[in-house]
């Protein structure tokens, strides 16, 4: 985006690398999760390819704020890691915001991932011998 669309990267680079990287431990602890029901790996692919792009679209606020959002979209708008992490992405890059006044957006990423790495583990079958 700063390279190809010329947007200006305002905020704080440190923020905005640690969002990602929490972001990617978040995704990667759903893709775990989804795939510990599956049977096999072409099928654990291809849900949590559609999943997690049905929520990255319709529910993170990348098209309508999750504020705006009512019922179920609102609670699933608000357990999104893609939701959390685009906050972080427009604040840092256009609105020059920090740690501090991204901490909301910061704290469910943070929990997200052990969380969801957690209940992986606990519905993994264990494997025969």
């Amino acid at each position: 985006a700063i390279v190809v669309q010329g947007v200006p990267f305002t905020g704080s680079f440190l923020a905005f690398a640690v969002g990602g990287l929490l972001y990617a431990v978040a995704a990667t602890g759903l893709g775990l999760f989804i795939s510990s029901f599956m049977n096999s790996q072409i099928a654990a692919i291809f849900f949590t390819t559609i999943i997690t792009m049905l929520l990255a679209v319709q529910f993170s606020g990348m098209i309508d704020p999750v504020a705006s959002m009512e019922g179920s979209a609102a609670v699933i708008g608000a357990l999104n890691p893609a939701s959390h992490f685009i906050t972080i992405s427009r604040g840092t890059f256009s609105k020059a915001l920090g740690f501090g006044d991204l901490a909301s957006s910061f704290l469910p990423l943070l929990a997200a991932g052990p969380v969801l790495l957690a209940l992986s583990v606990m519905f993994l079958r264990k494997q025969a011998r």
